[in-house]
């Protein structure tokens, strides 16, 4: 195995963060504690590493840069601990895992369907033709209301 690795925890519904939105994340008092576990090959020793989060530690929308990369001309593993802390935004809805999936089912039962906000509230949902939605009634412009689905 080649260190570092990153572990990713799928949020469906047996997750504890399934009902959580970006600002749960903000305002919830928790804690995220992992647990690594293994043994080492050559002495058959386990080992374990622990790390603990509080919510304010935890970026919403982010994921980690790439650490490990191949070299070709060496055919070895390049690990560059400068990104260690770096992470990058990527494209994620503001809403609960829950919600999207009320979303989702929503839209899916009237396919090809579109499933909008109105305008004033954001948190109203209408069922029209089309394929996108309002991803949590955040106060957006209409143009960054609009995301499509893809089941």
């Amino acid at each position: 195995m080649i260190w570092p690795v990153t572990i990713c925890h799928c949020i469906d519904s047996n997750s504890p963060f399934y009902e959580m939105t970006a600002e749960d994340f903000i305002t919830e008092k928790f804690e995220l504690v992992s647990i690594l576990e293994g043994s080492i090959e050559s002495t058959g020793m386990t080992t374990q590493a622990r790390s603990s989060y509080l919510n304010g530690e935890i970026t919403w929308g982010h994921r980690f840069q790439r650490l490990v990369t191949f070299q070709r001309q060496t055919g070895l593993y390049r690990i560059d601990f400068s990104r260690f802390h770096n992470t990058f935004s990527v494209d994620t809805p503001r809403c609960s895992a829950r919600h999207l999936d009320d979303l989702r089912k929503q839209a899916s039962a009237h396919a090809p369907s579109v499933v909008s906000s109105t305008p004033d509230t954001g948190d109203d949902f209408q069922v029209a033709r089309g394929a996108t939605i309002d991803l949590c009634g955040e106060n957006k412009t209409e143009e960054e209301n609009k995301v499509v689905l893809i089941n």
